[in-house]
């Protein structure tokens, strides 16, 4: 945990006292903060009730992650800081880190979420930051410009750069293509491969193969995917079947379409 000013620093594996009980630290915290939140409901909207009686020392990181959004709500700082926050986070703390995002807007409170994966970005909101040598800038997407060619057909390999060598992946391999800061990345199991074009027309030679654009920065191979996620009325993600389960944003727009893709395929 670090303070300055108003700024506290929302740690997902955040120390706390080991010897405690989950149900005796988020009741220290409470008490410690004056705040006048009832501890049974904390531990029932942070999903806590059956961890309840647990001493901190034997929990594992996900329920230390709980913890610590209650100890971010229940501070009394105006800004909140995390790094990183979905790194090997489950899918059921994501829903609640969005339930804690809510409520922070509720009581006018700021969020500022710091990642070093343009996808998890994509999981707090649609239109995120990076930073670059002149300092913040806006991250623009790529727009939906398809060429025309109707008599391409579809090819069985792509070829790819890695280094200073050219290479030919399996189509049919490929999770998903990603466009950021003007470089087009085709992603097989955790492998980063530089596609030397535009990701429309990445789109234009795999849109046959059953690939989608899922998002205006993101063509999802409709044979990779495991499941469709709602996080919150805003947010989407397709989450990939390979061995980490990437999460892939999902427009809002797109959301009945692909599902339509994927019953038919």
């Amino acid at each position: 945990m670090i303070r300055h000013e108003n700024i506290f620093q929302l740690q997902t594996n955040q120390q706390f006292f080991k010897r405690l009980t989950v149900k005796e630290q988020v009741k220290f915290l409470v008490k410690w903060y004056g705040s006048s939140l009832n501890i049974d409901d904390l531990l029932s909207q942070f999903m806590l009730l059956e961890e309840q009686n647990i001493r901190i020392q034997i929990l594992k990181p996900e329920i230390i992650q709980r913890i610590s959004f209650i100890h971010a709500l229940l501070t009394s700082e105006a800004v909140i800081v995390t790094f990183n926050p979905f790194i090997h986070s489950s899918n059921e703390n994501i829903h609640l880190f969005h339930k804690l995002i809510e409520q922070l807007k509720h009581a006018n409170r700021k969020l500022l979420v710091i990642t070093s994966r343009i996808e998890d970005a994509f999981i707090v909101q649609p239109n995120i930051w990076g930073l670059k040598s002149t300092g913040l800038e806006q991250i623009i997407t790529e727009e939906n410009e398809l060429e025309t060619n109707d008599s391409a057909k579809i090819p069985s390999k792509i070829k790819v750069k890695v280094e200073d060598k050219t290479i030919f992946v399996d189509i049919e391999a490929i999770e998903y293509v990603e466009s950021h800061d003007g470089k087009v990345v085709i992603m097989i199991e955790q492998e980063r491969y530089i596609y030397d074009s535009t990701l429309a027309n990445a789109e234009l030679l795999l849109k046959d193969a059953g690939f989608y654009r899922c998002h205006r920065s993101y063509l999802v191979n409709l044979y990779k995917v495991k499941e469709i996620i709602n996080w919150s009325k805003n947010s989407y993600s397709v989450v990939i079947r390979n061995s980490t389960e990437d999460k892939i944003p999902l427009s809002r727009t797109k959301y009945s379409e692909i599902q339509e893709l994927l019953i038919n395929l």
